[in-house]
Formats: structure tokens, C-alpha cells, sequence
């Protein structure tokens, strides 16, 4: 009866040290994560292409112009792209991945975001 009934009559001990340092390796540690915005660039959509908000798309240089190709279809072209987007796209070796934000039909340009 001694030291059993002692261990089960008492509270256990927990250290607030231990809990918080759990916590902070947690990856979710912010509710809120900090967002980076992506630029968007206009690009002009070739003849006879469609284009879906939120499709997919490689970014690449073609014959000295920035294009935006779906597999080995070009379906759309930078007509003068930003010194940025050129220098990022040499950063990446030449390609990059970028998404279709808006198309907008009567003026056949769209919107890509470019990673």
C-alpha cells in the first residue's frame, strides 16, 4: 500500500516546456500563412486555340519570343513580355510552369501567372 496507492493518489506532472516546444515543431504552427502574389501577363492566344482558367501551362522561349505551349502546341504568345518575366524564365533554363487565370474571348489575350 505504500508507494502504489501514493503513485495513484497524486497528479501527474507535465511540464509546459515540453507541450510548447510539440507545438512549435508543428508545421501548422500559424493559422495564417503568409501569401506571395504571383505577377499575371497578358499573352496574345493563337488562331483556332481555347484556353481554360486554371489549365496548366509551360512557359518557354521559341524562336527569340516567350511562349506559352500545351505539350508541344504553342497556344499562346508574349508579344512583349517584361524584362522580369524574360530573366526569370532564363533563371529557370529556359522554362517555367504557368496557370491561365482569365481569358478574355473578344480580345483572344489571357491571363498567366508564371511561377
Amino acid at each position: 500500500m505504500g508507494v502504489d496507492f501514493i503513485r495513484k493518489a497524486a497528479k501527474s506532472f507535465h511540464k509546459g516546456l515540453d507541450q510548447s516546444r510539440i507545438d512549435l515543431c508543428t508545421p501548422d504552427l500559424f493559422t495564417r500563412r503568409p501569401d506571395s502574389e504571383r505577377r499575371s501577363y497578358a499573352a496574345s492566344i493563337r488562331t483556332n486555340r481555347k484556353l481554360v482558367p486554371g489549365e496548366d501551362l509551360c512557359v518557354r522561349f521559341h524562336d527569340g519570343k516567350v511562349v506559352a505551349q500545351r505539350g508541344m502546341d504553342i497556344v499562346a504568345v508574349f508579344e512583349a513580355p517584361p524584362a522580369e518575366l524574360v530573366e526569370a524564365i532564363k533563371e529557370s533554363y529556359g522554362e517555367a510552369c504557368g496557370t491561365v487565370q482569365e481569358v478574355y474571348e473578344i480580345a483572344d489575350t489571357a491571363e498567366i501567372t508564371v511561377c
